[in-house]
């Protein structure tokens, strides 16, 4: 990371580790179009695709997953209550959407653990009721609004598991700008002139 993005990711950070944005999404409409779409096993028992990047590879370990501009696929396309809110942001690296079904997982882990600059935007559509799915944040449970979008600092670990089948998730990876910075402020709850 150069100097300008240690000071943004530094702005960021400020605003706290979980930050909701002011964001509504139709999480019906979406799970609707994700359901028409090619589904990839994951481990842990979880499925994925892509939206941005190229349509099909889960590749965790791929060397081209953390490159800028990745462009919006035919998987994205077709979830037409995702397209606004992913138009908002610039030079986005690998984003996907998970599926998620009783027992699977995502083990604790950091994401971003390198100098990537990079942040998480993630976006539980559905399910999150403490009895049908779990997300741990360092050492507690965090909660989370479904059909709301959130900055996560993943730097932190992390992880989830899932009691229920049909649990959906959007998770974007998006490059530290300073155009994404102002769209995060821009979404800001609370944050009116006063």
């Amino acid at each position: 990371m150069n100097d300008t993005e240690i000071q943004l990711l530094t702005l960021l950070n400020s605003y706290g580790d979980i930050i909701e944005l002011d964001w509504e999404f139709d999480a019906n409409g979406i799970i609707s179009d994700l359901k028409n779409l090619k589904w990839e096993q994951g481990p842990n028992g979880k499925s994925g695709l892509n939206l941005t990047g190229p349509p099909s590879g889960l590749d965790l370990e791929h060397e081209k997953k953390h490159d800028a501009y990745q462009v919006p696929n035919q998987n994205l396309n077709s979830c037409t209550g995702l397209v606004p809110f992913f138009s908002k942001w610039e030079k986005l690296a690998r984003c996907r959407a998970v599926e998620l079904q009783a027992g699977s997982f995502f083990g604790m882990h950091r994401d971003a653990h390198k100098m990537r600059p990079q942040m998480r935007i993630f976006i539980p559509l559905n399910k999150t009721d403490v009895h049908q799915w779990n997300f741990v944040y360092n050492t507690e449970l965090h909660h989370f609004k479904p059909a709301k979008a959130y900055i996560l600092n993943t730097r932190k670990q992390h992880g989830s598991f899932a009691m229920v089948d049909g649990i959906y998730h959007i998770l974007m990876s998006v490059f530290i700008t300073e155009e994404n910075i102002k769209t995060v402020q821009n979404m800001l709850p609370n944050c009116k002139e006063h």
